[in-house]
């Protein structure tokens, strides 16, 4: 389990999101030293925190905790569908060819 990773994954969809950490920090109602303390793993935000920020991300719960899960795998493959479905249909196919090849050659 990496609970470390809850940090990483706030930086990386603020970030995605174009969003300061005072914009952030606005949001959810709490200070910026707080959320550069949960971005660097000082500090791991209590239950209400992390929904906050997960609807203030708009995204799942899920996609913050997903290496801290027992089933990574499913989370991960959870959190790339996501990504994939938001992503023009030509570039959804030209992925699932490159992502069919790879499978069919892992079975070999």
């Amino acid at each position: 389990m990496n609970i470390d990773s809850i940090g990483k994954y706030i930086r990386e969809y603020r970030k995605k999101k174009n969003m300061s950490q005072e914009t952030l920090a606005e949001l959810i109602d709490v200070s910026v030293p707080y959320i550069s303390m949960l971005e660097n793993s000082q500090k791991y935000p209590a239950l209400d925190t992390l929904i906050s920020l997960a609807n203030a991300l708009d995204i799942s719960p899920n996609h913050l905790l997903c290496e801290t899960m027992n089933n990574e795998y499913e989370m991960k493959r959870s959190v790339m569908l996501d990504e994939i479905s938001e992503l023009p249909e030509r570039e959804q196919e030209r992925i699932f060819t490159v992502v069919r090849a790879m499978i069919e050659e892992a079975k070999r």
